[in-house]
């Protein structure tokens, strides 16, 4: 499999997810944690001998990835944004 393939998807969840997590702001808490939760599940959950191939492996890992990185950077993303109202005056 090509390396610029791999790259690019995993690249496009992470660009994906950020973004999300830019445009429509933190959520609850909850379908974070819910998010990180399902990540790890799908991440640490073995694969069936018959769906073990590259492409499908691909797919798994992009949403490990997508999953992982929007629950992960949502506390983040709050406090930034708290700390910045907060910065300017705002409450």
């Amino acid at each position: 499999m090509s390396p610029l393939l791999v790259a690019s998807c995993y690249g496009s969840a992470t660009l994906l997810s950020l973004y999300l997590l830019w445009h429509f702001g933190a959520k609850h808490w909850y379908w974070h944690l819910l998010s990180l939760v399902l990540a790890l599940v799908i991440g640490l959950t073995p694969m069936p001998g018959i769906l073990t191939n590259q492409y499908l492996t691909l797919v798994v890992g992009w949403i490990f990835t997508f999953l992982f990185l929007w629950g992960a950077a949502a506390p983040i993303y709050a406090y930034r944004h708290l700390f910045t109202f907060r910065a300017l005056g705002h409450r």
